[in-house]
Order: C-alpha cells, then structure tokens, then sequence
C-alpha cells in the first residue's frame, strides 16, 4: 500500500543506524517528506557481523536491495550447535533449505556492510541527512514534534512525526521517560574479524557454528563473500567497571578463557589481532513506545541480548510495520499506536528467547549439560521438529502481512 498524501507528512528519524534507515527508506516509499539526524558524521558501523533471516530479508527485496546485500554476504550452509570441545549437538540447514521454508535467504554480513548499502539508497532517494547533530530531546506543540539537539543548524527541526531509532543510550527514550539505567547482564562479549587466509585451510566450516560451554559460548561465521571469519565470545562475568560499554578487549584474556576449547575456536583466537570487548546489558520491556506525535524503534524501546540474532532483523521490521501502520490512518497517532500494538507482542517474545538462550548456552553443571545436550539432540533425530521450533520466528513476512 502507497498513500497519496494531500499534505506531505513530516517524518524526523533520530539515528541513523540499520533501523533508523530502513525506517528512512519505508517512509519514503509511503511519500513521507523524510530526514534522518545522526550523531556521528558520517555513517557507518564499528560492530561486527549481523545474521539476516528470512524475516529481515523479506524488508530487503521490498526495498530493492536484496541484490546488493547478496553481493556483499555470505551464505551459510548451516546453523550448528557443538559442546566447546567439538561434538555435534544440533545441526539444522540453512542455504536453500531457509529460503525454501520461509520464501527468503539467510545472509552473514557485516555490519559496515550493510549500513553501506542503506546509506547508498537513503541519498539515492534524495533523503536529507543531518550528520554530527547530537539530539537532546523534543517538545511537542499541538500540531508539531520538535526536535532539540546541541547543533544550531539542525535546532530546533519541526516535523509531523519524530521517531527515536537512536539505540540503547536513545535521548529521545530518556526524554520521553527520564533517564534510566539498564541492567548488567553478568556477560561480557568480545567480538572481531579474521581474515580468512589467516586460517587453516578448512578449519572453519561455513556454517553459523556456536559451540557452548560452561560459563561461556563462541559464536563464528564468514561475512565479505567469505573473505573474513566474524566471530562473537561471550563469557560470565560478576561486573563491568568500563565507563562506557565497548573497550579494546584483551587478547591474552580472550584466550585464557577459550584455552583447550575445539580447534576452530583456538584457530580464530590464534589469527585474531586486536578485538573489541562489550558489557551485555538489558532492559525489560518498556510499558511506553510512544509519546503524541514521537515513537520509539529498535533498540531504543526492545534492546535484545546477542543469543537469538535477531536485534537487526527486529528494528528492520519495525521500520517497515511503522510505515505502513502510519500509511493506513489518517491521524498519526493512531497510526503510531497501532505500530506499537502490532510490533510489542513479538518483540518481547524475541527478547525473552534470548535471554534464555544465554543458560541453554552456559550450562555449567552436568546435569544442565546433559539435558540441554538431550534436547538439542533430540532436534538432529526429529528435523522437522527443530525447524518447526524456529517457524515463529524466521517464518514470519511483514511485508505480506
């Protein structure tokens, strides 16, 4: 559905990170007049890889971009789960199975990558964008969202609609609901690259592999056609004392708490040169979405743990479902109240996997050892049970709906 608006509407995105341009492109293609305001100068992305499922990718060909995401990917052959010395617990196909069952491929890419790829069709699509503009919060008049940030070019920007897709530290969530922190998690993450021929021929298999450990887990996985090997190792910690929450991990820590784990895993350690280290933090789910004319999106309103990889693929939904909610009624906040009703159900399901999936991972005395291992084999003897598990997530198509 496109809406053939008799007065434009004005849409301000907050953040210009995956969720905030794919709201961009959304927006646009409901003839909203869009801007996006992003805090740093230019876009781009320091974090690693990202998974896109089906669920995402489905967004992706609406807007044209399914190619070029494809170009700059990798697709797996399979998603497995091992114990952290090697032995097979789950293996469940991904490649042409994925696309078979839910209509959509299943890509690895790296973050940079694909903020590249929206950012080239948000200024193809002549969307304006406001770089280096710290945003400070929003006032509202009886007609208008106005947007504050510490940029005087930029300051004061009126516009129908303001949308907070400006992550977990979001300013517009703080002035919407005051300034809360979120919760430590007791996990730590490391995360980085490694060129793949940095590697032994082979060691690494191009599946998305997690291998769980007590206490731990490790996650790898090529992006860039292959070329690198991005890998996630999370471990249980009692606090983290870093001011902000991403740091230059420690490599000698980093391999003292993988030592002795399978052969990929000391592999990628042993070619890796430099990480960055991340405290795992969470919030429950937030009562309020949205306040009159501004909204929430991503992670400024259902942050989620790394255990499902589906943070991404959520603010990507999101960005399309506002779209079209604001497209089907004529007042906007009953547009943004039917987004928030349509998107909050799923999100806190996505959520409390993920939480979840952190003490199926970490399991440390034998008894969880050996049921999680009981469960997870049970999947490699019923597989259409195991892929039916997943149907709830990767089987849903927002843009069908």
């Amino acid at each position: 559905m496109q809406r053939d608006f008799a007065v434009t509407q004005e849409a301000l995105i907050v953040g210009g990170g995956i969720g905030g341009l794919t709201a961009a492109l959304c927006l646009h293609r409901q003839n909203f007049a869009v801007r996006v305001v992003e805090q740093a100068t230019q876009f781009d992305d320091i974090g690693a890889g990202i998974q896109l499922s089906a669920n995402a990718m489905h967004v992706m060909r609406h807007l044209g971009l399914e190619d070029a995401i494809a170009a700059a990917s990798f697709e797996p052959q399979n998603a497995v789960i091992k114990d952290y010395r090697g032995k097979t617990l789950l293996q469940n196909p991904l490649n042409q199975a994925h696309q078979a069952r839910y209509g959509a491929p299943y890509f690895h890419i790296h973050r940079a990558d694909l903020v590249s790829v929206l950012a080239h069709a948000v200024n193809a699509a002549g969307i304006a964008c406001h770089m280096g503009a710290r945003v400070t919060g929003y006032q509202q008049t009886k007609n208008k969202a106005v947007l504050l940030a510490d940029d005087k070019e930029v300051s004061p920007l009126e516009a129908d609609i303001i949308i907070g897709a400006d992550g977990i530290h979001s300013p517009i969530r703080a002035a919407m609901q005051g300034e809360t922190e979120a919760r430590f998690t007791g996990q730590v993450a490391w995360r980085g690259l490694v060129s793949a021929d940095k590697l032994p021929t082979n060691i690494v298999p191009p599946d998305a592999t997690i291998w769980a450990g007590p206490g731990r887990h490790f996650v790898s996985y090529y992006v860039r056609g292959g070329a690198w090997v991005n890998f996630i190792a999370v471990e249980e910690r009692d606090a983290w004392a870093a001011e902000d929450w991403q740091q230059t991990g420690d490599m000698a820590d980093l391999r003292a708490a993988f030592e002795r784990w399978d052969a990929p895993v000391q592999a990628i350690i042993d070619g890796c040169e430099s990480c960055h280290l991340w405290g795992l933090f969470d919030r429950p789910p937030l009562a309020q979405w949205q306040d009159g004319r501004v909204v929430l999106l991503g992670d400024a309103c259902h942050p989620m743990l790394p255990f499902m990889a589906q943070g991404g693929a959520m603010a990507i939904e999101d960005g399309f479902v506002l779209a079209q909610k604001l497209a089907a009624h004529d007042n906007i906040s009953d547009g943004l109240q039917s987004y928030v009703a349509a998107r909050r159900t799923r999100t806190t399901m996505l959520q409390n996997i993920s939480r979840r999936n952190a003490a199926l991972f970490h399991a440390a005395s034998p008894l969880a050892r050996a049921k999680r291992n009981i469960m997870l084999r049970a999947g490699r003897l019923i597989p259409a049970a195991a892929h039916s598990r997943f149907d709830p997530i990767y089987g849903v198509n927002v843009t069908s709906s």
